[in-house]
């Protein structure tokens, strides 16, 4: 009797070992970076209607007054996302813009420790991705007022498109 009993102990933990660790096969990989944006000081002539980023997008209560909140700051381990969808207003012209950048080969292989941050400036949404080395004395400041003494990237719009664009 003992035998049978620990032949089904040994299958039923087998049996819950194999569940979970096809869970941990299924479920997206938490990866220690950041993600941010704000209006206030980066955009302030725009309001965010509207962004997704991983999983992160805005929860109802986020919202105020049918607005979502104009500042967003996470950081810790989750998914890392394939692309960003931002949808915006221009305050002083009322017009809409939205635009979906595929982060998928724009970001390094690791982005561990890593912010990406979004700011708009009119019709364009720019993308960075901040690196947490700071940077050299003596080098020029970065295009964020926030993180000016860290080592910014500016991942979309491409450098390409920029030549193109004059």
């Amino acid at each position: 009797m003992k035998y049978v009993r620990s032949r089904y102990l040994v299958w039923l933990l087998a049996s819950l070992m194999s569940v979970w660790l096809a869970a941990c096969a299924n479920s997206p990989k938490l990866i220690d970076h950041a993600f941010s944006f704000d209006t206030w000081v980066d955009s302030p002539d725009a309001e965010v209607l509207d962004y997704q980023y991983s999983k992160d997008k805005p929860e109802p209560w986020q919202y105020r007054d049918g607005h979502i909140g104009q500042r967003r700051n996470i950081n810790g381990p989750f998914p890392r996302g394939d692309s960003l969808y931002v949808k915006w207003r221009i305050k002083s012209t009322g017009e809409v813009f939205e635009d979906t950048v595929s982060l998928r080969e724009r970001l390094p292989a690791d982005i561990t420790r890593n912010r990406i941050h979004f700011v708009i400036k009119g019709p364009q949404l720019y993308v960075y991705l901040i690196k947490p080395q700071k940077l050299p004395a003596g080098s020029p400041k970065g295009p964020l007022r926030m993180y000016s003494d860290l080592e910014v990237i500016t991942i979309y719009p491409d450098q390409s498109e920029k030549k193109h664009t004059k």
